[in-house]
Order: C-alpha cells, then structure tokens, then sequence
C-alpha cells in the first residue's frame, strides 16, 4: 500500500508541474502510519516538502495534490484528507488493503526478503570469548542477537560472514595453562596451587584428567614451560570445541574462526602488531612517553590518548585490536558489525580513532551494545554453577529450557536494555510465555488446515472482499507490515523489533480466532478466511526463521 500511495502522489505532483510549468520539483514521498486510528491508514507530509518551492501555503498544496490524483484513487482509498499544518491522510477500501494478501502468497518463503542491501558485504563478528571456560549468559545474548542481525542482514540483501574472533593471546590464556597445569600435577599428588585469578571451574580438572590419560605423568619429567604450553594450547582446542559445539546447539556457527594468535601477532617482525605500530608512526599518530609507546587518539577526534605498547614492552589489547579491525577492512569487507558488551563503550571511539589516523572511512565501523542479563528463579537472580566455578552456563540454561525459548527470551527486548531472563515464565507451556504463544498460533493454523482437509474445504483467493470484518482487515494491515519491520530491524541493527512483531501478530491471530469461526457453513467464506489464515502462517514461519526458532506444526 505503502508503494501504491508513493506512486499516485508522484504521479499527482507531475501532473502539478505540468499544470503550473513548474517541472522537477523536489519530490520526496516519505510514508508513515499513523499512530490513532482515526488519522487515517497512512499520511503524507509531501506538501509541506513542496510548499517553499511553489511559494505556497501547504494546506493549499495538499489541497492541489488530493486534486490531481488520477483515476485509481477511487479504487484505493474511502477518503483523502488534510490535517495539522498540510498533512494529507489516506483511508484505504477494505479491498483494496485485503487484495494485497496475494503478493505475501506470490512470494512465500521470500516474502519479507529485499534487495536493499545491495550485495554490500558485511562481515558480523561476535561473541568472540576467550577460549578459557563455557560461555555464559553474557556470551548467550551476544550470541543469539549477533546471529538473529545477520539473519536478518541476510533477508535484507547484504552478503554476509560470520566471524568469531579467538582471544587466544595474552595473559588470560597463560592463566589457563597454569590453572589446568596445577590440577595436572594435583593428579599426581603434587602440592600446586591455582593462582589467585586463575580459573577454578569443574571443567579444568576434567581437563586436567584427560591430559594425564593422554600424557601419563611425562608433562612432569619435562620443562616446566612446555609443559605450561601443551596444557594451554590442550585446554584452548578443548574449550574451543564446547565453544562450538554449545552454539551448535543453539543454531549458530561461523564462517570464520578467527585466531589472534595465528593471524595478528603471527612471526617475523611483530606480525600484524609490528606493521600497524609502523603505519601509525608514518601518519605522525605515535608517541613516546615514560618509555611506553603511546596513540595519539586527541589528534583523530577522540577524547584522550592510549598506550599502545607498554613500558615493559608488552603489547596492549588495543593494539591488537586495531590490527584486527584494519585486517578486517583489508580483507575486502564493505562494512564491520562488531557485537560487543556494554562494557566495550568507551572503546568504540578509540577503535574509529585508530582507524581515522590509518586512513579507514570509521563510519564503515557499527557497533551493536549488548547490556547484562540476570537469570532469575522465584524472583531472585541465580548466580552460582559448581562447574563453571563462577556462572551459569549457557549450556545449563539451553538443557533447562530449550534453544528456542533461550534465543526469544534473548531477543525479547532492545540490545541496550538490562534483561532479566525468568527461567519460571520460560518453562511455562501458556500464553504467558511468549515464544510458545508465538508457536502455538502458527501450530494452532496447522490444525486447521488439516481439520479443512478432512473436511474438503480450500482455501480461495477469488472471494477476498468478504474478509470486511475490523479485525481481519488489521490483521492483514499487520502481515503487510512485515517487509517494513524487517528493513527496519537491519537498517537499525534491532532484531528485537521481529520478536514485538511476532508476538503482535500471533496476538491479532488469537483474537480473531478466537471471534471467528473459519471454516463455516458458506465455502466462499471459508475460503477466503483460509486464505488470510495461510499468509498468517506464512509471515510467522518466515518471521521465526529469521530469528532462528522453530515453527512446530503439533503442539
């Protein structure tokens, strides 16, 4: 519909120039849907755009664009009128809103789908965690919000690579091969302790143990700094596989797993590190401080200064990271959706910083902050897991309630918003949770498809005008909705919208349902209401699958 008005309105606004010779005048037909009702299905404020240009009030603009609409608008709209300061407001035929059903069943699975990305190539990196324990519920939003973007990325006409990036240098990783080296010796009867931050998980004796399995008790014969290095780089293989294997689970995996490591501090000459220090000194952006190395960030439009390298001559993570990021560009990507905790804010403008003073357009750069997430039982926030030695895992979440209720419950609210996630409501077979009201209507349409098949009644799009009911004509208002929801959640990077969205479709579906028989006496009827029902079913499935969640045909 939305297509519709902007077509008419062009057409009248030429029509105008012709009228007055007054050709090309700027035209820019933003449609919006009001939010009261009684303000129209959709409104224009074109004449408010033109009115300087003709030197005209835009009451009286409005006015000359409602007279010069051709022929069609009979056919498409009740009413065309002014309000407020020349805003012209469109009242659809109930026709004309339910024939535009036939373009959700023309295009089925691809309905939703758009070109507006162009082919741009996007690279998505997220979740990236150290690779020193199981993920958590911090990881778990990361994850599940990084890979519903890219789904919906995807949908949107971008090509898209998903990328985890392997923090595996740096002191958090020889924390762990002492940690897993000191359960090793324990093993053996030896007295070795943890250190203080090291990591003191169920996991790492197992570790541990299959090491001794592997190795017998030759690791303490050895040097003690191969040893040190076997048990991290053992460690580091095993965690990377629970890493993989918990996000398997859930439905996501990557293109590319990145290693830090392997592909940024690399041999020769400092790898990637040693080139960046080297490019950044020839742009003038470094300085030499109390024996650190530092980036001149105030110069490139942030507000302070970083230490790059230092005065022990041990590299920082942000040099590192400005590597990486430079890579990234390097590799050919058009645009970087980096998907971060809430605690990376401040790094944000220092990373754009860096990348200004290497000559990088920043603005190829986005970044979605993930807030925290409380588990919550009874009301009171669960912190504890005797195997990871500190959190819940993910995976202890995913075993208690199911991928598809972890990934909704994920997505239920903006990325930006603190999520209290209520394990009781998320183990809830009702209406009260969400993601099962969701299913349970697309599930619920399955029934009845087969209930109309046993009965040998089908579905027919020649009767649509006798869907005149209020709440059959909102609703396909609403399943029209969708390709707009779906732009909007990849140009905002927001797939918490899809998640509102479906939970207000199923909800106009179970009032309408619930109102309404659908297959009645009249075939005619029935057939158009199987029909409506069939573009329900074909926007949920649609809708779930780009948020990665099942749509059951039983439940």
């Amino acid at each position: 519909m939305k297509e519709d008005i902007e077509r008419v309105v062009l057409q009248s606004v030429e029509s105008i120039g012709k009228k007055i010779n007054m050709t090309g005048l700027p035209v820019e037909v933003e449609v919006s849907i009001p939010k009261r009702k009684e303000f129209g299905d959709f409104s224009i404020n074109t004449a408010m755009i033109l009115a300087k240009k003709m030197g005209k009030n835009p009451r009286q603009v409005a006015e000359l664009i409602i007279e010069n609409l051709p022929g069609e608008r009979d056919a498409l709209f009740r009413k065309v009128e002014i309000a407020g300061a020349g805003f012209i407001n469109f009242f659809v035929k109930e026709e004309a809103i339910v024939s535009k059903l036939a373009e959700i069943t023309r295009l089925g699975e691809e309905f939703g789908t758009s070109n507006v990305g162009n082919g741009l190539s996007v690279l998505v990196e997220f979740v990236s965690a150290n690779p020193t324990g199981y993920l958590h519920m911090g990881h778990a939003r990361n994850a599940v919000v990084g890979d519903t973007v890219a789904n919906v990325l995807s949908a949107s006409g971008y090509k898209v690579t998903r990328e985890f990036y392997i923090n595996d240098a740096g002191r958090q990783m020889e924390l762990l091969g002492e940690s897993v080296f000191a359960r090793y010796r324990g093993l053996f009867g030896e007295a070795a302790e943890i250190p203080e931050d090291g990591y003191k998980g169920e996991y790492v004796r197992e570790i541990a143990s299959e090491i001794r399995g592997l190795k017998g008790d030759s690791l303490l014969r050895g040097e003690r700094d191969e040893a040190l290095a076997f048990s991290r780089e053992f460690a580091r293989e095993k965690l990377l596989g629970f890493i993989g294997k918990d996000l398997g689970e859930i439905g996501i995996h990557f293109d590319v797993w990145y290693s830090e490591t392997e592909n940024i501090h690399g041999s020769g000459s400092g790898g990637k590190l040693g080139e960046i220090k080297k490019r950044l000194a020839e742009k003038g952006a470094l300085e030499e401080r109390e024996g650190a190395l530092w980036f001149a960030g105030t110069g490139y439009g942030d507000t302070q200064d970083w230490v790059l390298v230092k005065s022990d001559g041990s590299p920082t993570y942000f040099l590192s990271d400005i590597a990486y990021h430079a890579d990234k560009l390097e590799r050919g990507f058009e645009s970087l959706i980096n998907v971060w905790g809430a605690d990376h804010h401040g790094h944000v403008s220092r990373l754009k910083a860096a990348l200004r003073a290497l000559g990088f357009d920043d603005s190829r750069l986005g970044v979605v902050l993930i807030q925290f997430v409380r588990l919550m039982r009874k009301g009171e926030e669960v912190s504890m897991s005797k195997r990871s030695g500190s959190y819940v895992t993910m995976r202890d979440v995913v075993n208690e309630v199911g991928a598809d209720v972890m990934r909704f419950f994920l997505l239920m609210r903006s990325s930006e918003s603190h999520l209290d996630f209520d394990l009781d409501l998320a183990k809830k077979e009702s209406s009260e949770n969400p993601v099962y009201y969701i299913q349970y209507a697309y599930a619920r349409i399955k029934s009845l498809f087969r209930k109309a098949g046993e009965e040998g009644v089908p579905e027919s799009d020649s009767p649509l005008h006798l869907l005149s009911q209020p709440e059959e004509v909102d609703l396909v208002k609403k399943l029209l909705l969708y390709p707009d929801i779906v732009e909007d959640s990849a140009e905002s990077l927001a797939p918490h919208k899809i998640a509102y969205y479906l939970l207000e479709v199923a909800s106009d579906f179970h009032t309408y349902y619930n109102k309404s028989r659908i297959v009645v006496d009249d075939l005619a009827l029935s057939g158009a209401r199987l029909y409506l029902v069939r573009c329900v079913q074909t926007v949920l499935s649609n809708g779930l699958k780009l948020l990665g969640i099942s749509a059951p045909e039983r439940m």
